[in-house]
């Protein structure tokens, strides 16, 4: 029997990228932030059977999660090389490669068919170069799927931003929730071991 913790943990056990780039602004997505996205796609019935789209995937952490949710096939797209050479061995040597088509290129002007559920953690747009990033990612994805699962730092005009985005794309809301994410000392920049930040997600559905 699947649950949310069951899932946490086999999270726990999914790579770990060791040369993140900073520009592309890539965190490894806590275990526990993911395994909660996903467990609400889950319930929502957006996972089991599906055909689910990691994007901007990185280390695949959604993707894989979803698989282990009953997913019946994973698409991941992302811009870094890398990773992908990165994440096509590791799932080459688990045996999952048959059910995961990886994609080298911008999830920004990704066009794919047949897409039910999107999940992802895009960049948020810390960066200076990357401002409003997140918004594209999430109209790229409003245009892929039936079905977007996503998370957004906070702030009150995002959180308006993201409801006008949706309506715009004939789509709703379904669920959201504020969250903790800790972003471990990963960068040169970065003073402290652990920063937490709040993030929202967001399940969001065609009308």
């Amino acid at each position: 029997m699947v649950d949310r913790k069951k899932l946490e943990l086999f999270l726990e056990k999914t790579p770990v990228y060791f040369s993140p780039k900073e520009y592309l602004e890539q965190y490894i997505t806590p275990s526990n932030v993911a395994s909660k996205i996903l467990w609400e796609a889950f319930i929502h019935g957006d996972i089991e059977g599906r055909t689910v789209l990691d994007l901007g995937c990185g280390t695949l952490r959604l993707g894989i999660g979803a698989l282990f949710l009953g997913a019946h096939r994973i698409i991941g797209i992302d811009i870094d090389y890398d990773v992908l050479a990165y994440m096509y061995r590791w799932l080459h040597n688990n045996g999952l490669l048959h059910r995961v088509l990886l994609v080298f290129g911008d999830a920004r002007n990704t066009n794919l068919y047949n897409v039910d559920t999107v999940v992802m953690n895009p960049p948020f747009g810390v960066k200076k170069r990357n401002r409003g990033i997140d918004m594209t990612f999430l109209a790229r994805a409003l245009c892929l799927g039936k079905s977007v699962y996503t998370m957004h730092k906070y702030s009150s005009g995002t959180r308006r931003l993201i409801r006008e985005i949706a309506k715009a794309f004939k789509s709703r809301v379904v669920y959201e929730e504020m969250i903790e994410f800790p972003i471990k000392m990963t960068y040169k920049h970065h003073t402290r071991k652990i920063y937490r930040i709040k993030v929202d997600l967001y399940g969001i559905k065609r009308c």
